[in-house]
């Protein structure tokens, strides 16, 4: 019982020493500056400007990497509009590496009078300039919270971007109306394409059947005469509606 006890004890004693090394290991590297930091190195950016982020930044050329908060960072960092994410981490001996995941803008809307980013999560997320108009569709919502509720359909517009092999391609689309009932995709022909508020992988479905009518559009000559296209009818089915001729 006595050798028992000399063991636990030891034991205890052991682990109390680690402890106090791992303790005294991290007082020193805070409180020595053998590792300031001389360098801050991002990586993943595209749109956001490095220096915009340098501004931000929370922490001083020379600061001990080991008293840098990387959480502080972080939480600055993302403030940023353009910026979804940060991932920060010591890169010893002096520097502090930050990668960046950048917003990704599927179209623009308009709210209260104003342009705005938003990205296929339906999240509104930056002021946008009128000449983005030249770039993005724009959404016109029945109301705001919709482009929350039926986000899946932003979705299918990056995945229709992405893929990039599927027609309309995502570049020829101009307007998209999100109702309760209803999507409306317009496109730069003057295209109108209905499609029933539906989960992201029937929406899927309905974009490959789109697309087939589409091609058959082209072969035959017609997609200039084509007016409208509906997607919401039961089963495999769709109407196809075209241009009244104009009268001689």
């Amino acid at each position: 019982m006595f050798g028992l006890r000399r063991g636990w004890l030891k034991l205890v004693v052991g682990i109390l020493g680690l402890g106090v090394f791992f303790l005294g290991g991290w007082l020193f590297l805070h409180r020595v500056n053998l590792f300031p930091l001389e360098e801050v190195r991002f990586e993943g950016l595209k749109r956001v400007s490095e220096a915009e982020l340098r501004q931000i930044l929370p922490v001083e050329r020379g600061t001990n990497l080991f008293r840098v908060n990387l959480k502080e960072v972080k939480r600055v960092l993302e403030r940023h509009p353009w910026v979804a994410s940060v991932e920060v981490s010591r890169d010893l001996p002096h520097t502090l590496k930050i990668y960046v995941q950048e917003e990704d803008p599927i179209a623009l809307v308009v709210l209260s009078g104003k342009l705005y980013f938003v990205d296929p999560r339906g999240k509104v997320f930056a002021r946008a300039p009128r000449k983005a108009l030249f770039d993005y569709p724009v959404v016109n919502v029945e109301k705001p919270s919709l482009l929350r509720k039926e986000a899946d359909f932003l979705r299918l517009m990056a995945w229709v971007r992405d893929k990039d092999i599927y027609l309309p391609c995502y570049e020829s689309f101009s307007q998209i109306y999100l109702g309760s009932d209803r999507i409306i995709l317009y496109t730069k022909d003057g295209l109108r394409i209905r499609f029933d508020p539906e989960p992201l992988a029937q929406l899927k479905a309905d974009y490959r059947r789109l697309d087939r009518i589409m091609t058959y559009l082209y072969q035959e000559g017609l997609y200039r005469k084509a007016a409208a296209i509906r997607l919401d009818y039961p089963g495999n089915t769709a109407l196809l509606a075209y241009r009244e001729e104009p009268k001689r």
